[in-house]
């Protein structure tokens, strides 16, 4: 099976580069690097007195956990397992699209990139499928800028986890695969607990790589069909949602075990014969 992964040029892409890789051969590597091209504009001084408190009470600890892990997996890989074959600064560029009209891949796996545009869609679809994974669990919590996060602030733990889906145009939208809650136990720190997040996610999207490569059965089941679907986006991230998440996760993660054993009742898409 012929698979091309699109992704971006962080750490986490990389190591889940090297656990595909390892089970299952890649035949490209396209790297996505969205760059920011307009500076934001300023805004009142209130909103900016806002915006500076929120990173000095709260951004440091966000930015620690992320950028953490994003150190924590250059360190075990530092390069890709086969050289990229080409980068750009957006997913939808015409050398992408170009590069699977020209290979026809079988499957093209996506993390990390901004959203494919229906033209890029429609090259992958005409001789294969598009995979993606997201690191919440969809429909029930989607969106950005971290749904682990929004899970802190909503006090919501048993949301924590990960989902599988095959892409479309839409944000974490498409057909579930497979959705799964990360084991926890309420005792990992912030670092640890996002770093669990990422090691399930990689093995949850590795899991049915593999399984599509042997030609297995996958789910595909619409996210309308489910209840209670819900999309954050990253303009909904506020300095409360900060201090809640903070506040959940130090008084409420950390000290009580009761969240883990009773776990609220939602549909979650599970996937057969894995290893």
């Amino acid at each position: 099976m012929k698979i091309i992964m699109l992704c971006s040029g962080q750490g986490n892409q990389k190591a889940l580069a090297h656990k595909i890789h390892e089970r299952v051969p890649l035949h490209a590597i396209a790297l996505c690097d969205g760059k920011q091209t307009t500076r934001p504009k300023p805004g009142h001084l209130s909103k900016r007195i806002h915006d500076l408190v929120r990173v000095i009470l709260t951004g440091g600890l966000f930015r620690r956990a992320w950028f953490g892990m994003l150190d924590h997996y250059e360190r075990l890989y530092p390069a890709f397992p086969i050289p990229p074959h080409l980068q750009c600064n957006d997913v939808n560029a015409n050398e992408i699209v170009a590069l699977i009209e020209a290979e026809k891949p079988d499957l093209v796996v996506v993390s990390g990139t901004g959203l494919l545009r229906p033209r890029l869609i429609d090259a992958i679809c005409r001789k294969g499928k598009v995979m993606n994974l997201h690191t919440g669990i969809s429909p029930y919590v989607k969106g950005s800028p971290n749904c682990t996060n929004w899970c802190l602030a909503l006090r919501e733990f048993d949301m924590i986890g990960n989902t599988v889906m095959w892409l479309d145009a839409g944000i974490d939208s498409g057909n579930l695969i497979a959705t799964e809650r990360t084991p926890i136990t309420g005792e990992e720190t912030f670092n640890e607990l996002h770093i669990k997040v990422m090691e399930h996610g990689h093995e949850l999207y590795v899991d049915a790589i593999c399984l599509h490569a042997a030609a297995k059965p996958l789910p595909s089941v619409p996210q309308g069909s489910l209840p209670n679907g819900r999309l954050f986006l990253s303009k909904h991230w506020k300095l409360r949602h900060m201090l809640r998440a903070i506040f959940n996760f130090y008084v409420h993660f950390r000290k009580s075990n009761k969240h883990f054993q009773t776990k609220r009742e939602m549909e979650l898409i599970t996937i057969t014969d894995r290893p």
